[in-house]
């Protein structure tokens, strides 16, 4: 009678997650810092007990504060570097023992340069030479994911569980939503081709404050140059609030108090998003499919053309993505979501 061959012994052991305190090297972009929420929380939920930190650039201090579960938040500015955020550490109370790395940035850095014990991350080439531990995921063939997979994946293979709800709930701040309050975002922090045109969205706007009878605040992006907010609002001076949600971080709670958000394709989208206000995005070159915000209560408009997605930054054609989006598109989805603001 045979017998099966035995399993052969690994000559290194499988990749996990050994440390008790573990410190999440947060993504630097404001969209992929709400993608990778959830993979943060399922750390939390697997390890109740464990020490866990976040570092992540000062813009971001309130977002990763309205996460409940963070133990410590290190922060670092545009100019820091590995050895001032040393010297800053030097006295903290936290031994870090593991770390998980998304991207090239600071934060890698500082955990190369602290030593810390076990590193861990995707074996992106600029990412390679910071980590102990290469975290190998097989590709998926097939539709685009989300991108929260890209996260999501990488717990899995360290057998920390995500598939719970409660890893995707939004964050409450406490501030209750003002009935009737839509917040409209006409600009993108991803570049001009990510806009509407100003005609369509006055278009909107007179839909929102004649018919909705909606109190209405245009909301300016630091991230954009183009003035777009500034000039929707100047042509309603009289039905309309304008404000420039600079820094961002620290308008979360403007944001909060809103019932429905309707902005382009931006940061402020995803955030809103985070917040759990009911959010309704505008998408020209990027990919809904890849890239929406997360929360199935939130929806996204897009014309879809032959070039699009293209994901590109600058339009190669006529931008046909932004200019055969109409009124109705937009409108009929306003139509469907503003009653349950």
């Amino acid at each position: 009678m045979s017998h099966p061959a035995p399993n052969p012994v690994p000559n290194k052991p499988p990749v996990g997650l050994y440390g008790g305190n573990v410190l999440f090297a947060a993504p630097e972009s404001w969209d992929e810092g709400c993608f990778s929420a959830p993979a943060l929380r399922a750390i939390r939920s697997a390890r109740p007990t464990c020490t866990l930190g976040v570092i992540c650039h000062e813009r971001q201090l309130e977002f990763w504060q309205s996460i409940h579960g963070i133990d410590e938040i290190i922060t670092y500015q545009d100019r820091s570097s590995a050895r001032s955020i040393m010297r800053e550490q030097a006295q903290s109370r936290y031994l870090w023992e593991s770390a998980i790395l998304w991207e090239h940035n600071v934060a890698a850095e500082y955990c190369y340069a602290a030593k810390i014990k076990q590193r861990l991350g995707y074996p992106a080439k600029s990412l390679q030479k910071y980590l102990t531990d290469e975290v190998l995921v097989p590709t998926v063939v097939g539709p685009p994911e989300h991108r929260v997979q890209h996260y999501l994946r990488f717990m899995t293979k360290l057998n920390v569980p995500t598939q719970k709800p409660e890893l995707f709930m939004p964050v409450n701040l406490g501030i209750p939503q003002v009935p009737g309050a839509v917040l409209v975002c006409p600009e993108s922090d991803y570049g001009p081709h990510f806009e509407w045109s100003l005609e369509r969205w006055s278009e909107i706007m007179g839909l929102l404050i004649t018919h909705l009878n909606a109190k209405v605040l245009v909301a300016g992006h630091p991230g954009s140059r183009t003035g777009l907010s500034a000039r929707l609002a100047k042509l309603f001076p009289n039905d309309c609030q304008f404000a420039m949600l600079d820094p961002i971080a620290s308008a979360l709670p403007i944001i909060a108090a809103h019932s429905l958000v309707i902005a382009a394709d931006s940061s402020i989208s995803h955030l809103s998003a985070h917040l759990g206000v009911s959010t309704i995005s505008l998408f020209g070159p990027n990919d809904p499919t890849w890239r929406r915000p997360l929360g199935k209560q939130h929806t996204f408009v897009r014309h879809k053309t032959e070039c699009a997605p293209c994901l590109l930054k600058k339009c190669g054609f006529d931008l046909r993505c932004q200019k055969e989006m109409t009124y109705e598109d937009v409108a009929s989805v306003i139509m469907m979501k503003y009653p349950m603001a």
